[in-house]
């Protein structure tokens, strides 16, 4: 490929992430959705969701946080009884996180509000502009993850 193609790919690929990693995103999707949780706590909070079962370790490699500041936000959102924790039976030192009740109850109340916002995003694009997009997206993933480092944990 070209390496004008690529950084074209590349660059669209960074906007993306971009977009989806900004707070002031988090925290707009969950005001005018009337989602009660602190968006500082909103990354991590999708992270379980779409983990778990996870440990802290593991939350902590993914997001490139300290261990310490994940053990604090898990704190936070096991007060708001968002999630529930017990001791890991492979490893005594860790525990193993998952969405409680009312946690599923946010998840699902949140990828709601998701999928409302991304039907009025691509509300003027076409059914066949959006299967161009589902299939660009999947060959994309599939290159991507096909050498990742990482690919036995992205499945």
């Amino acid at each position: 490929m070209e390496t004008k193609k690529m950084q074209e790919i590349y660059t669209e690929v960074i906007k993306l992430v971009t977009f989806f990693n900004k707070p002031e995103n988090d925290k707009f999707l969950l005001e005018t959705n009337n989602i009660e949780l602190d968006f500082k706590l909103f990354p991590l909070f999708i992270a379980i969701s779409h983990m778990q079962p996870v440990t802290v370790q593991k939350l902590s490699n993914f997001s490139g946080r300290p261990h310490s500041t994940i053990s604090r936000q898990i704190q936070r959102l096991e007060t708001k009884n968002l999630i529930q924790t017990k001791t890991n039976n492979h490893d005594n030192r860790s525990r193993v996180i998952t969405l409680s009740l009312a946690g599923e109850t946010l998840s699902s109340d949140i990828k709601i509000a998701r999928f409302k916002t991304m039907e009025q995003v691509l509300s003027d694009i076409t059914e066949q502009q959006e299967e161009t997009i589902i299939d660009s997206l999947k060959l994309l993933n599939k290159a991507i993850l096909k050498n990742a480092p990482t690919s036995k944990n992205n499945d």
